[in-house]
């Protein structure tokens, strides 16, 4: 049987028709790189901002309040305008997770 060639709604990538696969967030039919490009960034979203983390709450000592100072910053990459966490101890991704370009100023 015949299986039509068909554009990707997304990248325009020409694929078989019967490999299509539909997403949910973009409400259309999208191909099987697609879907993978869409899982691979999750899981690096998930991993620069650890979304199970609670954020840093306001320590009280000896009847004085203090904030304390965040282990991590948000950075937004000069070159895709990717945002993601630093690690301000280890100073760590040096790169962007999305692009690869290297980060500057921390």
């Amino acid at each position: 049987m015949y299986d039509a060639i068909v554009p990707c709604k997304k990248c325009s990538n020409k694929v078989p028709a019967s490999s299509l696969k539909m997403d949910i967030d973009l409400k259309m039919m999208v191909c099987p790189e697609c879907v993978k490009n869409k899982k691979i960034h999750k899981e690096i979203e998930q991993d620069a901002f650890h979304k199970g983390d609670k954020p840093s709450q306001i320590q009280v000592s000896a009847g004085q309040t203090s904030e304390a100072k965040p282990d991590k910053i948000g950075h937004k990459c000069s070159s895709c305008s990717y945002k993601f966490k630093i690690d301000m101890k280890t100073r760590k991704p040096k790169n962007c997770p999305y692009c690869n370009a290297r980060v500057m100023g921390i």
